[in-house]
């Protein structure tokens, strides 16, 4: 099965109580998971593949637990790497790497390097047989996957990747997943992430992988 026939649901993390790798989620992300297991139940998901970060894993085990599935955890999925070099100056990189994918900001991953890890774990998903799998990971992931996967794909739509942000990609068409109503305002606008420029995709969300050393 080529990468683009995988019927994939690929989530960003609930809202995050700090940029660690063993940080947890905050009391409205937590909130938020569960909201996500609604949602990902009704969209028929049959595996998880998860990055190993506390954020991702809290994410997805209401869904996990309520539908007995194991999270297989895969270091591949961890967030794209962005030093913190580059994230001070990420207004001035960010066209670059949207433009050129072996553009590499200061001690950085380049996209190239982020997608062939990424696709690699998405080969081994396809093997695993799994009709609708669900990828558990990063805003940095999420879009280095649309940007290989998805025919239509602007770096204004990775800007708006909130936490929690559910996708569903198949065949280079992709939709956001909405979640089941709590309150209209959960998880967006007051996150202080969303913005008018592509740069702010790369926000300190990506500023995790400084710690993961890869």
């Amino acid at each position: 099965m080529g990468l683009r026939e995988l019927d994939l649901t690929i989530l960003r993390h609930c809202e995050k109580s700090g940029d660690g790798l063993s940080d947890p989620l905050t009391a409205r992300g937590a909130a938020d998971a569960e909201r996500v297991a609604d949602a990902l139940a009704e969209a028929g998901v049959d595996a998880v593949f998860a990055s190993p970060y506390r954020r991702s894993q809290e994410t997805i085990a209401p869904f996990a637990a309520r539908a007995g599935i194991e999270v297989r955890t895969d270091a591949r999925l961890a967030e794209w790497f962005l030093s913190d070099a580059a994230l001070a100056e990420i207004h001035d990189h960010a066209p670059r790497i949207f433009a050129d994918r072996d553009y590499r900001a200061p001690w950085s991953e380049t996209a190239a390097e982020v997608w062939a890890r990424i696709s690699a774990a998405l080969a081994d998903v396809a093997a695993s047989g799994a009709r609708r799998p669900a990828l558990a990971c990063h805003g940095g992931i999420l879009g280095a996957t649309l940007m290989n996967l998805a025919d239509r794909f602007r770096p204004e739509d990775w800007a708006g990747f909130h936490q929690p942000t559910l996708v569903r990609l198949h065949r280079g068409e992709w939709r956001r997943i909405e979640l089941p109503e709590q309150g209209a305002a959960d998880g967006r606008a007051d996150l202080g992430e969303a913005a008018a420029h592509a740069g702010d995709a790369f926000d300190a969300e990506a500023g995790a992988g400084r710690e993961a050393g890869a």
